[in-house]
């Protein structure tokens, strides 16, 4: 009985999720259910609350949201972005392949519906192409998520290293390798593109010999702090909030911002992502201090399936109810964390990210495919079908390494 109690409350979550509920109230509305089923009194539920908020791990996320919320204010309102996006476009004649980089270079920032940012570009670089709107929505969308295996900037991974202990860095190299299984699964789709423009139309630009320098100086300058913080943090091994921090600090010295200008910097946190962090580490804590999942094991043992295949079908379902990776993260992690306890290890870490990634990847109700399927004006049906396949590749790959190695 005492597993069920738990899978109500995930299937209660999953619903309001799905009814459009805010996620950081159901967060906290269903810790407190499973407080209460487990005759949990109204001081005890508040010291879990506290011990949920005050954790250092938690207030070591928040710190490096805040600032990775700052960082991408600064890059895109000195143009960094808009520089390197310029120089990518001048550099690359391949109009296919620029039109893969393109949103590829604007998941660098991890805004939600980043990807109505890239579709404009993506439109101009496709101009006189013979190309269908569900093929471009497909680049734009698919190739927009890509970066997100390889940096130590996205909400989703640093909460996962924060939830299970995992070295962020350990974790984006395990991740890597279906980043670029993910960029090579998106190609056959960019072949079916024809690569010469119908309509005869050539480029405004060519560049050549110093120009052509010129153009590649100024995307690596342009691109230098988003390079600077992977570096610091994959190859010398430094904390993400202090790698991200020093950015900040060096942007703010060579742009000159005066208190003006750091009041509107402040302005760019987002609020809403904050109390969503708090509640997901509020759950997380009432799982740990209830011992909801002390009968799930028990549970599982009767099920014709490997365990794991139950964690999979959970972050798999939270994500296409939610779209939203760092939901899945907080409702699918914790449960998998608890049950399975030491025995969870980065090879189950990267597992489960990439069964609720692929999940969040085919769903309507993922911020990004909605944007970008009505931009192009494309059939959203046909734009699915087309992910299906990669994405059913890239689960089965990871499904596969696990069980083998």
């Amino acid at each position: 009985m005492e597993g069920y109690k738990l899978l109500i409350t995930l299937f209660l979550m999953i619903l309001l999720i799905w009814r459009h509920v805010p996620i950081s109230w159901v967060m906290l509305g269903c810790s407190a259910l499973l407080a209460f089923m487990y005759h949990t009194g109204l001081i005890a539920f508040g010291k879990m609350l506290w011990r949920g908020m005050a954790n250092p791990v938690t207030i070591e996320l928040v710190i490096i949201l805040m600032a990775i919320m700052m960082l991408e204010f600064l890059l895109r309102k000195e143009g960094y972005l808009q520089r390197m996006l310029a120089a990518l476009q001048a550099i690359i004649p391949n109009p296919r392949f620029v039109m893969a980089l393109l949103p590829s270079f604007i998941g660098l920032m991890p805004s939600a519906g980043g990807a109505v940012f890239s579709a404009p570009l993506v439109e101009h670089a496709a101009k006189g192409l013979a190309i269908s709107p569900e093929q471009k929505s497909f680049v734009n969308f698919y190739y927009r998520h890509v970066t997100e295996y390889f940096l130590p900037i996205y909400p989703s991974i640093l909460l996962i290293a924060q939830l299970s202990g995992i070295p962020v860095q350990k974790l984006i190299l395990a991740l890597i390798p279906y980043g670029v299984l993910a960029i090579l699964l998106g190609i056959p789709v960019l072949k079916k593109i024809p690569r010469d423009r119908a309509d005869g139309i050539v480029r405004e630009e060519s560049y050549e010999g110093p120009e052509r320098k010129k153009m590649i100086r100024e995307l690596v300058l342009s691109a230098l702090p988003m390079l600077v913080v992977v570096l610091m943090v994959l190859a010398l091994q430094a904390e993400v909030w202090l790698a991200v921090g020093l950015v900040i600090l060096f942007l703010l010295i060579y742009h000159r911002y005066t208190p003006p200008k750091l009041l509107e910097l402040f302005r760019e946190i987002k609020i809403q992502t904050i109390i969503l962090v708090f509640t997901v580490m509020i759950f997380k804590q009432v799982l740990e201090d209830t011992d909801a999942v002390a009968g799930l094991p028990l549970l599982l043992e009767h099920l014709p399936v490997p365990s794991y295949f139950v964690f999979i079908a959970i972050n798999f379902l939270v994500a296409v109810m939610t779209g939203h990776m760092v939901a899945l993260v907080g409702i699918g992690f914790p449960v998998a964390l608890a049950a399975m306890g030491s025995s969870f290890d980065l090879p189950t870490a990267v597992l489960l990210f990439i069964a609720g990634f692929t999940g969040q990847m085919i769903t309507p109700v993922h911020l990004c495919l909605t944007l970008t399927v009505n931009f192009f004006k494309a059939d959203l049906n046909q734009v699915v079908k087309m992910l299906i396949g990669p994405e059913a590749v890239l689960l089965a790959s990871a499904i596969a390494a696990y069980v083998l190695f």
